[in-house]
């Protein structure tokens, strides 16, 4: 997913990934494209469809298209493209198919960065990993390689952890990444009160919130076992990219803190295939009060 001479505006979602994307063909690396009447096809990231325009974001501005100028409308990823992948058996999905699929979900109205917190028990002991917020009460952790993850997790905090409609919500959306029924129907099989299934060398479980490592959320995994060990790193060079629990939430997952210490860097942060040329680093995206999609970022800090 590397890209040359993109905007800073576009360290979008793709850069979650780590890098950029890059096009199987000579055509431009983009995840939307509008066909217009003209003939013309123009490229980018649809960051709001209303009823009558499109809002388009290319590689150095922002365009409207009024739809009575279209002729169609492609936003979902194209075959050429990096941004989707199938999985082997045994495989988690790279982070980048992870972000698009979040970001054309309107039930996602925000999705930020947050300081990832030490894990000091249990299967993810000492496993970097990258930490998300996603809306107010549930978080997404992606464990080891973005682009070749070791484990996906969706906790829910709050009054919202024993919520079946989002337990099965989250559990759907984890299915879509599986390659096989037997895959899926382990995940399937899984009692929300906590469980635990291992099929094609993938674990899958649930963690109840009363659990000594759930941290009081309720939560949902997919992880490989093989990964996991290749991962895992030693407690100072853990200690660079997490920070105690009781720094980053409270005892009900509530946010206290957002922020980065200028001595620890994030996960983003340590990705090496991020472009050098970009001065800034992606933390996330919400919708702002239109619907438009909007991008956090904040200075790339020196080295």
């Amino acid at each position: 997913m590397i890209f040359r001479s993109i905007s800073h505006s576009l360290v979008a979602l793709v850069a979650l990934g780590g890098s950029w994307l890059q096009a199987a063909n000579p055509g431009p690396a983009f995840p939307d494209s509008l066909v217009l009447k003209n003939g013309t096809t123009v490229y980018g990231i649809i960051l709001k469809n209303s009823w009558d325009s499109i809002l388009l974001q290319d590689k150095t501005k922002e365009k409207t298209y009024p739809k009575s100028e279209i002729v169609r409308i492609r936003d979902e990823a194209d075959p050429g493209m990096y941004f989707t992948e199938v999985n082997r058996r045994g495989e988690l999905p790279p982070w980048r198919v992870i972000a698009n699929d979040l970001r054309t979900n309107d039930a996602i109205q925000k999705l930020e960065e947050i300081p990832a917190t030490r894990i000091t028990w249990g299967r993810f002991k000492n496993i970097p990993y990258k930490s998300f917020r996603v809306n107010t009460s549930i978080e997404l952790n992606i464990y080891g390689d973005p682009e070749d993850p070791a484990a996906i997790e969706f906790g829910i905090f709050g009054l919202r952890s024993g919520n079946d409609k989002l337990r099965k919500t989250l559990r759907a959306y984890l299915a879509g990444f599986l390659s096989s029924r037997q895959e899926i129907a382990a995940l399937y099989a899984l009692n929300f009160k906590g469980a635990t299934q291992t099929v094609d060398g993938l674990v899958f479980e649930i963690t109840p919130k009363n659990a000594p490592d759930a941290q009081g959320a309720w939560w949902i995994s997919l992880s490989n076992t093989e990964k996991l060990a290749r991962t895992r790193v030693s407690d100072s060079e853990y200690a660079q990219v997490t920070r105690p629990k009781e720094e980053v939430v409270d005892k009900y997952g509530r946010l206290l803190i957002k922020t980065f210490k200028d001595t620890q860097r994030s996960m983003t942060d340590t990705i090496k295939e991020l472009s050098a040329s970009s001065g800034e680093t992606l933390r996330g995206f919400y919708r702002n009060k239109d619907g438009s999609l909007r991008f956090i970022t904040k200075p790339r800090e020196e080295n």
